[in-house]
């Protein structure tokens, strides 16, 4: 059971990181800054190819999502250190995509010290707005979807032996 929700978790972690700058540049650009829809930062993400209503539903869903947690989750201490990373995140963002290469984000998860009841309502909520993610996305999204989440998980497990040869054993 748990091997499974760990590629549901991956994928939910990777959508949340990938809306998240989305949301961040949406907001930063007014009329007269406007671009055209696809930029190279989405990466694979464009393999989706996803309609501007879907990417909108998507980033709802997720701040819905984001709020929840941060409200139900996390102690006032967390949510204050939660929110200077993301003052920090967003003045600095190229600083931001160096750390996500590095695997910075999982430092930065494990620098709010959660507890084990946190993790496990997390969890319960990112369970509980699956199926409205999914929904956004049409059969043959999903399956691509499938797909991409099958490559990283294969990816991460080779990352993971690189990164621990010990394992191998």
């Amino acid at each position: 059971m748990k091997i499974k929700l760990m590629p549901l978790l991956a994928g939910l972690i990777t959508l949340s990181a990938v809306a998240t700058p989305l949301l961040v540049k949406a907001q930063a650009n007014t009329p007269a800054q406007a671009q055209p829809t696809q930029t190279t930062r989405q990466g694979k993400w464009d393999k989706l190819g996803l309609s501007d209503a879907q990417k909108q539903q998507l980033r709802q869903i997720h701040d819905e999502m984001r709020a929840e947690i941060y409200k139900t989750v996390l102690t006032p201490q967390q949510q204050t250190q939660l929110d200077a990373a993301r003052q920090n995140r967003q003045a600095d963002q190229n600083r931001q995509a160096d750390q996500a290469r590095q695997g910075g984000k999982r430092g930065f998860m494990a620098s709010l010290n959660l507890t084990d009841a946190q993790k496990a309502k997390m969890k319960e909520i990112k369970e509980t707005y699956k199926p409205r993610l999914q929904a956004v996305f049409t059969p043959a999204q999903q399956q691509q979807m499938q797909q991409m989440r099958q490559q990283w998980q294969q990816q991460r497990q080779q990352r993971q032996q690189q990164g621990n040869p010990q394992n191998n054993q």
